[in-house]
Formats: C-alpha cells, sequence, structure tokens
C-alpha cells in the first residue's frame, strides 16, 4: 500500500485487516468454534485513566454474544488472574445498525469513568456465526496498544441524583430537557467558556403539573376573607377574653366563653313540664269559653222571648 494514501477510507481499510486486534492475535475463541471476521470491529478507543497504573498492551476481547437481535462485546485485562477483570461492554442492535456506526463504550467497575468508541463495520459475515457466547484469552483477542489512550479533561459521563437515587452513568451525547416550571438556556460567556443556566419559573405558559407516589395535593388555602397569610406562609388565628382557639384533632375549636347556658337539661326539662301544663289549661280555658258563649246566647234568646211575649194588642 502506497505511504501517502495510508489514511485514505481508513475504516475501509481496517476491514480487510485485524485492526484494532494485533496482527498476531488468532481472533479464534477458546474453544476454536468461531472466528471473528475483519470486518465485523473496524476501528476501537477506550481512554484509561493515568491513576489505574495499567499497561496498554494488555487489554483484549474478552467476549463476544451473538444472538439473533445483535451483539454483545465485552473488553477486558490480562492482569495475569484466573478471572481478567471486565473492562467496558456495548450492545450493537441488528435493526438499527448501519454500516462503519460509531458506539459508545462505557467503561465498567475501575474503570467506570471511562467512556471510549467502538465502530462496528458491517454485519454480513458476523451474522453467519453460530448463536452463543464465546469467550477469547489475551493471544486471541489482544488489542492494539494505540487503540488504549490516556484520558483527557472532559466530561466522562453524567449521573441524575434525586434525593437517594442515583441513575445509571450516562454516556455519548446527552440533551438536557427543561420540564415544567424550568427554563434552561445554554450561552457563550466571551470567547472562553460555555455555561448552562437552570431557572426555575412560574408561569410563561408552562404546566403546573406535579407526580406525586400519592397522588396530586388539592388546591390550597391562599387567603381567607381576603386576608393574606404572613411571610412565613402561615395564617394565625388569636382568641380574646370571650372567644377561645383550641387544636383538636384535624381541626379548631372556637369557643364562646362568656355565653355558656345558665341552665341544664333537668332545669329545661322542668319548664317544658310546666309549659306543656300550661298548653293543657289554655285548652280548658277555651272548652269554658265556648260553652259560656254558648249559654249566653240561648240566653239572649229567652230574654227576648219574654219581652216579645209581653206586649198587648195594637188596635189599628
Amino acid at each position: 500500500m502506497p505511504l501517502g494514501n495510508w489514511n485514505l477510507q481508513w475504516l475501509n481499510h481496517n476491514a480487510q485487516r485485524a485492526y484494532p486486534l494485533a496482527d498476531w492475535a488468532t481472533k479464534q475463541d477458546v474453544s476454536q468454534s468461531i472466528k471473528l471476521p475483519n470486518s465485523f470491529i473496524v476501528a476501537l478507543y477506550f481512554p484509561v485513566h493515568a491513576a489505574l497504573n495499567v499497561e496498554p498492551h494488555k487489554f483484549y476481547l474478552q467476549s463476544l454474544g451473538v444472538y439473533q437481535s445483535g451483539f454483545n462485546i465485552a473488553i477486558g485485562y490480562a492482569d495475569g488472574s484466573r478471572r481478567p477483570p471486565l473492562v467496558a461492554s456495548v450492545n450493537i442492535a441488528v435493526s438499527t445498525h448501519t454500516e462503519n456506526r460509531s458506539y459508545a463504550l462505557p467503561g465498567s467497575g475501575d474503570f467506570d469513568d471511562s467512556v471510549g468508541k467502538i465502530v462496528i463495520g458491517k454485519l454480513d459475515e458476523a451474522l453467519t456465526l453460530p448463536p452463543g457466547q464465546y469467550d477469547f484469552d489475551y493471544e486471541d483477542g489482544a488489542l492494539e496498544t494505540d487503540a488504549i489512550r490516556p484520558m483527557i479533561r472532559g466530561i466522562s459521563s453524567l449521573t441524575v441524583v434525586r434525593g437517594t437515587e442515583r441513575s445509571e452513568k450516562l454516556y455519548g451525547d446527552i440533551e438536557l430537557v427543561a420540564g415544567n416550571n424550568m427554563r434552561i438556556v445554554a450561552s457563550v460567556v466571551g470567547s472562553s467558556y460555555a455555561e448552562i443556566t437552570f431557572s426555575a419559573i412560574a408561569g410563561e405558559g408552562l404546566n403546573e403539573s406535579c407526580v406525586c407516589e400519592e397522588g396530586q395535593v388539592g388546591v390550597p388555602i391562599r387567603t381567607i376573607n381576603g386576608i393574606a397569610p404572613l411571610a412565613d406562609g402561615n395564617f394565625r388565628l388569636t382568641g380574646d377574653d370571650c372567644i377561645a382557639v383550641q387544636p383538636i384533632a384535624n381541626g379548631l375549636q372556637l369557643s364562646d366563653l362568656c355565653s355558656q347556658p345558665c341552665c341544664g337539661c333537668e332545669e329545661l326539662q322542668a319548664l317544658v313540664s310546666q309549659i306543656d301544663r300550661f298548653a293543657d289549661g289554655v285548652v280548658t280555658l277555651q272548652n269554658f269559653a265556648n260553652t259560656l258563649g254558648s249559654e249566653v246566647t240561648q240566653f239572649h234568646q229567652v230574654v227576648l222571648g219574654s219581652r216579645l211575649s209581653d206586649q198587648g194588642c195594637i188596635d189599628c
């Protein structure tokens, strides 16, 4: 290959050779069941933190999962132990893959603050492999040294914290989306750096929705007779000499101390009995009055008749 064309169509060149695996790697799994095709992995880059004190030439393809829906690729580190640690892994979905597509390669364990990139070429040859989980030794899947690089300064991942809950690490291209009553503005400060401003606002057409675990809270009391609460949000009810305000379960009890009744139930019952007797007397008196009226009427008739019978004859 001419030296001047070394970087021409880099991924296509890699599809014809072992890279990013080492040239001397066998590319066969430990059971000798499959051999990794050159057109499958065409590029790989993984940053390593300097504090981990690792050797770049000891990273290798640790396992390959072949499934009907896609592939799982795991990268390991040959530290000499019987079970070398897992460094990073990624899932490749057949349904969404396109040739030479780049995928985020998130780290695992001691390498969880690292995120690299892996480029997958054509899947034609890889899809002909028998389905299953295949393991590789260091000699079978050793990676080229230049695939492992020192980690430069930058944001490797984001974690969302909500109270005591923490999300999984987020890698790759991440979008910050404003929710209800929240505004996010990205701006550039001078020519040195950019900043993202989060503003909690009320209104401007945003929804006042609240997703609560035990249902939504009702509309609060904002004023009483047009009187707003104090600055601390409390509303105080104060009694006087005749009005007492006392707390009870789920409420307040208002008592009038100056107008308590002077009679009890027994006195009230005696008064009701007297009123009943008075009502009976009224009925008796009414009957007597009716009888007396009848007798007076009869008396008038008798007197009138006697007066008429005493008159003499009138001569005409």
